[in-house]
């Protein structure tokens, strides 16, 4: 697997020494070799000395570089004898020492750092191994003379690893793949070994379809190389989710385990830093997983509850937690998540890991104190469980009355906010959820800020979707002091991105988008990686490339916000599909689109989220697909069936993540009677329409609106359409909508163009097809290959919504493509 990105820096700069140390099976030969294809010329001389991690003494290496340069030896003491076969300035010279020992003989060591320090000017120096040499590196960096990397940057990518993948066992599925990223993090040979065990190649088909190679691989690559006791801490350590030097002094109370540690650690056990500073370390998972079963089931319960109190004493409640479980201690578990703080459900993938517990932690303990139903309803709000959340609230009132009527207050008006912030979720009473939550900020007490800011928050969406952006901005304002005044960056960051929607909403995209850089800049400032909140600002960064019609730069916006959205549980992963969906259309993939859309319900409906709080979205991007496809007919239905919830005498409110879903249904409805012949009637709505997206604010949308108006206009010969249309397009340029100008560029009249669907190619296929031509036949006037038409009539096919070339045909006669 080639690795130019780790080739190219290293021949960039010229140095003594480059250094590749890692555990075994990372690729180091394998990079060594490639360096010397890329940067050796023909004439260079080349020593490749494959030490074989022996301690071999310095006379073998010798002679080893001079059978390699094929000369004598020469007849002086070892380092004189080195300097001179190494020392020939006649041409340049690369000594490769692959698997440098871990415990070399100290006269090797001397050697090579002697010839470091007084390296022949002819000399490139490149070694691999498993520990870190034992030379005077630093005085060699600070020289600029060492390039090193270690595992973590010799750890392939995901995209080289899906190469991998693909030459070894293209057959595996994409849940295998993301499992096999999940566990090898990139360590190339757990990752073939694992495929071999999968998929066993023809040669190894005798051994069985599920032989663990990997397990052998360990055996003798890694166990092999250590002792007795370095083995009994790593099979315990590999049960524990971090480890340390004070970890292990204290689970090895007996013994010096912060020294073993350290022991394990020169030998690059395969435990990657989980910080900057080098305290925090985990075994790679998927080491850890095949090493598991070497402890036995009484030694793992003891060492979980010892970890489980050095985690607690050390203030690590998460981890004691997870160690409580695994020791299958529930009541601990228990006690402990009472320990959390308010932020902390927002922090790094703390929801995904409070939703797990609740599945292994009994009901009864779940419902067992006011403070661990509250904070199992906020998760399950986030989460959008609603209903889950419904029973945890009324769980509550067996708490009532409490002994003491401030602890009551204080009681009820948590409830009051978790009952506001539920019921503006479920979006059927604007004036209850109101209700709710402004009586719980008028009771709550000023520790208890994390209810006041998501009461906050919760009323700021409610006015966003009602049309008071100044009282949302408002209540904006006063959460974000609150949230400053408690220290909270993640809570900071969680307004900003109400503050963002709002800025979007009213077209503010410069202001919206030096929010968002302030918001990365802020997460950037914390220790741990805030998945929860990144995953939400990648999305909504995607959404204002989307906006600027910027789609390469929304496609990898929205594939980190997706990616860190599932990992954290947070159903804004929601927005990620919607983006996608959306992209994928602009591009006329339309069977991606739609792709997509699927995965999001199936996403939605296996975490439990609420119906109504994804199927609106869905259905109106499905819509939006459609009316991209020319598919009116099917576009109404689903239309009228929206706009049913948002009518009559108890109408539902906007949803807080889409306050704009019913306007942009209505837009689609008056398209469907443009689209229809239906110009009056889709005048009457758009005038309508617009209005009320002026007084709401919404800039972008009202843009939208009025070029759909322009065209109603258009249609029935009114005077003010170009007005109209030229009005439109002036807002829409000065707001940077570029998406949706370049949607409305096309054609003369304004109308998306549909044209815009098919390439120039694809078009004069579709002339062919419409004359009845055949495969051979539109190959030949076109002088491509019948394969290459095939290709171009399945693109047609998708990007039209059809499934054969006489609908094609007909498709295209509806929306204009052919005459």
């Amino acid at each position: 697997m080639p690795r130019p990105r780790l080739v190219a820096p290293l021949l960039e700069q010229p140095a003594r020494l480059r250094l590749l140390c890692a555990p075994a099976g990372f690729g180091k030969s394998v990079l060594l070799s490639e360096l010397l294809r890329a940067g050796a010329d023909t004439h260079d001389a080349i020593a490749w000395i494959g030490l074989g991690s022996e301690a071999l003494p310095v006379e073998r290496l010798v002679a080893q570089v001079a059978t390699a340069l094929q000369r004598p030896a020469p007849d002086l003491p070892p380092q004189q004898a080195l300097w001179q076969l190494l020392g020939d300035p006649s041409r340049p010279l690369w000594l490769v020492l692959d698997d440098y020992p871990a415990d070399p003989p100290p006269e090797l060591d001397a050697c090579i750092d002697l010839l470091l320090a007084r390296t022949p000017p002819n000399l490139q120096l490149l070694v691999s191994a498993r520990q870190r040499p034992e030379w005077n590196l630093p005085r060699l960096l600070l020289a600029g003379d060492l390039q090193e990397l270690d595992a973590a940057q010799l750890a392939l990518t995901r995209d080289e690893q899906e190469r991998l993948v693909d030459l070894i066992a293209p057959q595996a599925n994409p849940t295998l793949r993301d499992e096999l990223w999940a566990e090898s993090e990139g360590w190339c040979a757990g990752v073939r070994l694992q495929l071999c065990s999968r998929f066993p190649p023809a040669a190894a088909s005798n051994v069985g379809a599920h032989h663990c190679w990997l397990k052998e691989y360990l055996d003798h690559e890694l166990l092999a190389r250590l002792d007795d006791d370095e083995a009994r801490c790593l099979f315990a350590l590999v049960h524990l989710p971090r480890v340390s030097a004070e970890l292990c002094q204290q689970l090895w109370e007996d013994g010096d385990g912060a020294a073993l540690f350290a022991r394990l650690l020169a030998r690059h056990a395969f435990f990657m830093p989980l910080d900057e500073e080098g305290r925090w370390y985990r075994v790679l998972p998927i080491v850890a997983r095949v090493l598991r079963n070497r402890l036995a089931p009484a030694a793992a319960t003891h060492l979980h509850l010892a970890a489980c109190r050095v985690f607690i004493a050390a203030g690590q409640v998460e981890d004691a937690i997870e160690q409580a479980l695994c020791a299958q201690q529930p009541e601990v578990a228990a006690n402990y998540l009472e320990h959390l703080g308010q932020e902390w459900l927002t922090g790094e993938q703390h929801l995904a890991h409070l939703l797990a517990w609740r599945d292994r932690l009994p009901q009864v303990l779940l419902e067992s104190t006011p403070r661990l139903l509250t904070l199992s309803a906020w998760a399950l709000l986030l989460a959008w469980r609603l209903d889950e959340a419904q029973a945890c609230i009324e769980h509550l009132g067996r708490f009532l009355p409490q002994a003491d009527a401030r602890r009551n207050r204080k009681l009820i008006a948590n409830g009051q906010a978790l009952q506001g912030v539920l019921t503006a979720l479920r979006g059927r009473s604007a004036s209850e959820a109101r209700q709710h939550c402004r009586e719980a900020l008028e009771h709550l007490p000023e520790r208890d800020w994390m209810p006041l800011l998501l009461c906050h928050s919760a009323l700021a969406r409610m006015a966003m979707a009602e049309g008071e952006p100044d009282q949302a901005a408002a209540l904006l304002h006063d959460a974000l002091e609150l949230a400053r005044r408690q220290g909270s960056v993640l809570f900071e960051v969680l307004i900003n991105l109400d503050r963002i929607r709002l800025l979007v909403l009213r077209g503010e995209l410069t202001r919206a988008q030096s929010l968002v850089t302030q918001s990365f800049a802020l997460t950037a400032r914390r220790r741990g990686v805030d998945g929860l909140l990144l995953g939400r600002l990648h999305l909504i960064q995607a959404e204002l490339h989307l906006l600027h019609g910027r789609l390469d730069e929304a496609g990898p916006a929205l594939d980190s916000g997706l990616e860190q959205a599932l990992a954290c549980a947070d159903p804004f992963a929601l927005h990620g599909y919607l983006g996608l969906a959306e992209r994928s259309s602009r591009q006329g993939e339309f069977d991606q689109a739609f792709l997509h859309l699927r995965e999001a319900e199936r996403q939605m409906h296996c975490r439990q989220v609420w119906r109504l709080c994804f199927n609106g979205a869905l259905s109106l991007q499905s819509m939006r697909v459609l009316a991209r496809q020319g598919r009116w007919e099917r576009v109404e239905p689903v239309g009228l069936r929206i706009q049913r919830y948002f009518e009559g005498e108890h109408p539902w409110m906007a949803p807080l993540d889409y306050p704009t879903l019913p306007l942009r249904n209505q837009l689609l409805l008056a398209r469907v009677h443009l689209s229809a012949g239906r110009p009056q009637q889709a005048e009457a709505a758009l005038r309508s329409l617009l209005q009320r997206c002026e007084r709401l604010q919404y800039r972008p949308l009202a843009c939208e609106v009025g070029l759909v108006l322009a065209e109603a206009a258009r249609q029935l010969g009114q005077e003010d359409a170009a007005q109209l249309e030229r009005e439109a397009r002036q807002q829409a340029s000065a707001l940077g909508l570029n998406g949706l100008l370049q949607e409305w560029a096309a054609l003369p009249n304004g109308t998306p163009a549909a044209v815009t669907l098919l390439s120039q190619r694809e078009q004069a296929v579709l002339h062919l097809l419409a004359e009845g031509c055949s495969n051979e036949e539109i190959g030949g006037r076109l002088f491509i290959s019948v394969n290459t038409v095939k290709t171009h009539t399945k693109k047609i096919n998708s990007k039209l919504g059809v499934k054969r070339r006489t609908q094609a045909v007909m498709r295209a006669k509806t929306l204009g493509l052919l005459v």
